[in-house]
């Protein structure tokens, strides 16, 4: 394996199935903080549970502002996520209770399970169908549109600007292009906010205040210009995985249908087995740093091996098995310290609807395509499809 590991790169290499977690557990026996390579370039891993939670935690070596400044800030523009302190603790105190508003409230209350039947009208009368394209790919998405409250007719047009916005550092030009046409559109819809505020979360932006700051325009269109892609996407990579799991996993799909009491542990595990981000890239802070014995080159890049600290032997018992009875455990995959993500708790609501509405709808499932659905890539780790045959009574 140590060959292997000499020709990894966690920017290109897919590493599909166990292969991630072969290459991350490898890294991990061989010490907490091992040299690799990130999109050709010498980079480091972190991969156990303790040096990573100390890494989280630890923004004087790893400011976590900086990768989301190279990352993102050319599409998005400046958000609580690339901002040091102390605009950070300020722009995030006014911006991340919107997550927590009277609106996601409501919406998380009735309009979850809506939307989610709503995806899944007419998907039991299929032969067969791709719940990744058929439902994966639109539900988190359209959860975001909604809560922001946009015009449900231009739906499919945010879920394109999100994807552009995303990969920008692909296509830079094409992510400009998105970020341009979704500010143009929002001016209007924070304009008219303002003048009438509704229940969504573009109205709890434009009211929200702490100790007498507001956000002004251009503040409320980075924070949803950064809403978009990230919370759909991440939220995506967690339901493709999680459904990956329990349809490679035999017998788990009927056992949760059957107990749905089950359902919560089983997308804990899911968080646990599969992590949307599997390896969350930062860079190292300026000049030399030494973290855990290892001396660190300045503005290196440091990769936070998330799926490997969520598999650490010295934290789970038989951590490589699925188990959707599993007793609840502390993961890592949402984060800590002062960039920690501030939508985890929508998002495991996400999570819990939308399956309890496939297990109603779809009681019985087939999985065709068994290589389709393994999860691959790194940093944002999801299957490509999940191809099934609804299996008749």
């Amino acid at each position: 394996m140590t060959s292997r590991l000499e020709s990894v790169d966690f920017g290109f290499d897919e590493m599909p199935g166990r292969e991630l977690h072969d290459v991350l557990r490898a890294h991990r026996e061989q010490g907490p903080v091992e040299a690799t390579r990130f999109l050709g370039l010498p980079a480091f891993v972190i991969t156990g549970y303790a040096p990573l939670l100390d890494a989280f935690k630890d923004g004087e070596r790893f400011p976590p502002h900086r990768m989301y400044q190279v990352g993102f800030e050319g599409a998005i523009g400046r958000s609580f996520i690339s901002m040091e302190d102390p605009d950070h603790r300020v722009y995030r105190k006014l911006a991340t209770p919107a997550f927590r508003s009277r609106a996601v409230e409501s919406f998380a209350r009735e309009g979850l399970a809506d939307l989610a039947h709503e995806l899944a009208d007419g998907l039991e009368e299929r032969a067969e169908l791709d719940l990744v394209a058929d439902f994966v790919a639109r539900f988190p998405y359209l959860v975001i549109t909604r809560l922001l409250g946009l015009p449900r007719d231009r739906e499919e047009e945010f879920h394109h600007w999100a994807l552009a916005l995303l990969r920008f550092r692909d296509d830079p030009a094409r992510a400009a292009k998105a970020g341009a046409e979704l500010t143009s559109f929002l001016a209007p819809v924070v304009e008219a906010r303002r003048r009438e505020p509704r229940n969504d979360v573009i109205s709890e932006l434009v009211q929200a205040e702490v100790d007498g700051r507001g956000l002004d325009d251009e503040e409320i269109y980075s924070h949803v210009r950064l809403l978009l892609p990230t919370g759909g996407e991440t939220t995506h990579g967690s339901l493709g995985n999680l459904l990956s799991a329990l349809l490679t996993h035999e017998g788990s799909w009927e056992a949760l249908g059957r107990e749905p009491a089950r359902i919560p542990g089983a997308v804990n595990e899911a968080l646990r087995w599969e992590t949307p981000v599997a390896v969350l890239p930062r860079m190292s802070r300026g000049e030399p740093v030494v973290f855990r014995g290892v001396e660190i080159p300045p503005d290196s890049w440091v990769l936070f091996g998330i799926a490997g600290a969520n598999r650490d032997p010295e934290v789970y018992d038989e951590p490589d098995r699925f188990d959707i009875d599993r007793r609840p455990t502390d993961v890592l995959t949402f984060g800590r310290g002062v960039k920690s993500c501030p939508g985890m708790h929508l998002a495991r609501k996400n999570l819990t609807v939308a399956l309890e509405v496939l297990l109603e709808r779809l009681p019985a499932l087939e999985l065709l395509d068994r290589e389709a659905a393994v999860p691959r890539r790194t940093v944002l780790r999801s299957p490509d499809a999940l191809r099934v045959r609804a299996v008749r009574g």
